[in-house]
């Protein structure tokens, strides 16, 4: 490879390129003018210019990639590969001017193209191996692009130390010798040396497609990007040779050659230098739908033709060959065009190009499913069907903390991940293969993505929701019938039988209050007694409906009464300004969320400092308490407790969200909205 110069000249190599290109190319062009089609047929040469422009395409794209990165191997390896390409045009074009005005320097020339031009199969390999991050990859791969660049220069170096007699049948040019270099050696060991490393260069090329597979493989992000860049010049490159096989001309395959090679240039440096200036899935996708149309509509073409001729055999001349084939152009081609163009997207890429037809239909099919465990499935089957893939799968988060699955098709080695989200809350998944053609997503094809995805996310999350709905609503059934109960049995076990006995003892102490005036007055004290322990299951009982802090001291006063009785374990502070006129219900949840999330702070933080703090925020209250203690874990489900806290907040239409700062400990905050009432209330 080419050596890297110092750090005084990165900004001079690239001009230095662009000149030598132009000067290689002005030189090649002005000798080609010299000289006649005749003389250049001499030296079996043709207008040295045209290759001296391709090479001069390459020179252009390394000093591009030069003035970016100055380093960049692969800029280096294109400078190489076209300053090659480049002379070996220029010695095309001397070979012929010098044999044709009888200047020395053709043996130079015609050595230079016949031989050290062999030297360009070296430079395919040699890209494929460093792109695109211009280093060789790691462990073993390190050593099999090792072993690529050396099978690669085989074939250069055996044909450069072979003599005459073995590379050619005949002398290209009578008279001149291309053996410059040649090593003295049997035609037989040079016939067995060039016989070995023919096929050598075959497998240098086959092994770089693997190694830059592998590349691939591992890549993410950029990477992957330029990578494709890389592969949708490959693809440009085969159809090209196909083309070339299919329909051989001299000046056809030149423009051919030169179309492959300024596309490799162009999209390589376009991956080196800006990875992101286009859509290279979509155009890979739309490289492969447009040849393959192509191909179809070509080969029906040919076959009318040839229909036709075996119909009408004599009777069909030029022009009627002219008139038919002008009228399937404007009859048959358009429609067929079109209509061979959606079966091989659809039969390539699935139905990613009908977006308002898979939008309509998913959302169709979505009315028609009602639970979650529909939902997913239908969500994974209509990604799989549009988008042609071999597996898909989708997850969601459960209300307790879980997940919900589906899956279609066998899972994928490698998987690229796609967030699910509604309203900007991560509610789920989507898991696609990494790798393979179909799993390239263009812009457009991740904005069909997200219309899926987004219809999707409101489903499941209308049906979560409804599911948490109805299961509050039973919990609060039962949760109430739960109360009565309790209520009932308090009051019938307790207070009803204590003032069933108080009762009792008032009236023995009637009987008893003439007769035995000390017995009355007893019975009265034992009376009195079971009247106050009445009075406090009373209160009890009035505790548990609506702590009555909340009524004597107000929200913040019993906030700071409950921080109080917790400030022997941590330091509470509280922060509640602001607070009055709130509605009963959000003044229970706000006092209930804050005691319990205390609780939980003594029992199992481990903190320090805890604050509470209260605010009113439009609409809504918004209550918030962190602590500096030692967090949640990940493995950790949610409990009771914290299951309370949401089931609070939910039951006012509201939210509550535990989360775990960077900073650490734990924070818990709660939206309660005011109510409809409250605002009108407020209005008034």
């Amino acid at each position: 490879m080419t050596t890297v110069p110092d750090d005084r000249s990165p900004r001079l190599a690239p001009v230095l390129l662009v000149l030598s290109a132009v000067l290689v190319t002005a030189a090649a062009a002005y000798l080609d003018s010299g000289t006649t089609p005749a003389e250049r047929a001499v030296v079996f040469a043709g207008r040295g210019a045209v290759t001296s422009v391709i090479g001069s395409v390459l020179l252009c794209a390394a000093a591009v990639i030069l003035a970016v990165r100055p380093r960049h191997a692969v800029g280096w390896v294109l400078a190489a590969f076209g300053g090659v390409w480049a002379l070996d045009g220029f010695f095309e074009s001397w070979g012929a001017y010098s044999a044709a005005h009888g200047l020395p320097g053709t043996d130079l020339a015609v050595w230079f193209v016949a031989r050290f031009g062999a030297t360009l199969l070296l430079g395919l390999p040699a890209l494929l191996v460093v792109y695109p991050t211009g280093r060789l990859m790691p462990g073993r791969w390190r050593t099999v692009s090792v072993a690529v660049l050396a099978a690669a220069a085989s074939l250069p170096v055996a044909l450069l130390l072979a003599p005459d007699s073995v590379v050619f049948r005949e002398l290209p040019v009578p008279g001149v010798r291309t053996d410059l270099l040649a090593l003295p050696m049997p035609d037989a060991v040079a016939t067995a040396v060039l016989n070995v490393t023919r096929p050598l260069t075959l497998l240098a090329l086959t092994a770089a497609v693997v190694v830059v597979f592998v590349r691939h493989r591992h890549a993410s992000g950029d990477e992957r990007t330029r990578l494709r860049w890389l592969l949708w010049a490959g693809i440009v490159c085969v159809l090209t040779v196909v083309v070339a096989v299919l329909v051989p001309s001299g000046g056809l395959t030149t423009a051919l050659l030169a179309v492959a090679v300024i596309t490799t240039a162009v999209s390589v440096t376009i991956g080196i230098v800006r990875p992101g200036l286009g859509d290279v899935d979509a155009l890979v996708a739309g490289t492969l739908t447009y040849a393959g149309v192509a191909g179809i509509v070509v080969a029906f073409d040919l076959a009318v033709l040839a229909g036709a001729n075996l119909l009408l055999g004599e009777r069909l001349d030029e022009r009627g060959v002219t008139i038919l084939v002008l009228v399937l152009a404007v009859v048959v081609y358009g429609p067929l065009r079109t209509w061979l163009g959606a079966g091989v997207r659809r039969l390539l890429f699935g139905r990613r190009g009908d977006r308002y037809d898979v939008v309509s239909t998913f959302a169709a099919r979505l009315e028609e499913t009602r639970t979650v465990d529909e939902q997913l499935p239908a969500l994974a089957s209509a990604v799989a069907t549009t988008f042609k893939v071999p597996f898909v799968r989708v997850e969601v988060l459960a209300p307790g903390g879980g997940t919900l699955a589906a899956t279609h098709g066998r899972v994928a080695a490698d998987g690229q991940e796609i967030d699910i989200a509604y309203r900007g809350e991560r509610i789920g998944r989507l898991t696609l293969p990494a790798l393979g053609l179909r799993s390239m997503l263009s812009r457009r094809d991740q904005g069909l993505l997200v219309d899926l995805v987004r219809q999707a996310a409101i489903a499941i999350r209308a049906s979560l929701l409804a599911g948490e709905l109805q299961e509050s609503r039973e919990r609060l059934v039962l949760g109430r019938e739960d109360d009565r109960r309790r209520i009932r049995r308090d009051l019938h076990d307790g207070l009803g039988p204590v003032l069933g006995g108080v009762a009792m003892r008032l009236d023995a102490a009637g009987t008893a209050v003439d007769a035995d005036p000390g017995r009355a007055r007893e019975l009265v004290r034992l009376a009195r007694t079971e009247i106050r322990e009445a009075l406090d299951d009373v209160r009890r009982l009035v505790h548990d409906l609506r702590p009555p802090a909340l009524d004597d001291l107000g929200l913040r006063a019993a906030l700071e009464q409950q921080a109080e009785r917790m400030r022997s374990a941590v330091d509470v502070r509280v922060c509640a300004d602001g607070l009055g006129g709130l509605p009963a219900a959000v003044e229970v949840a706000a006092y209930r969320i804050v005691s319990e999330a205390l609780t939980n702070v003594v029992k199992h933080a481990e903190a320090r400092r805890c604050e509470v703090r209260l605010v009113r925020d439009g609409s809504a209250v918004v209550v918030e308490v962190r602590d500096d203690g030692r967090g949640i874990g990940e493995d950790v489900s949610a409990g009771v407790g914290l299951l309370s806290l949401r089931e609070r907040a939910e039951e006012l239409g509201g939210r509550c969200e535990v989360s775990c700062p960077e900073g650490g400990g734990t924070r818990v905050r709660a939206w309660l909205p005011l109510g409809a009432m409250h605002e009108e209330g407020a209005l008034r």
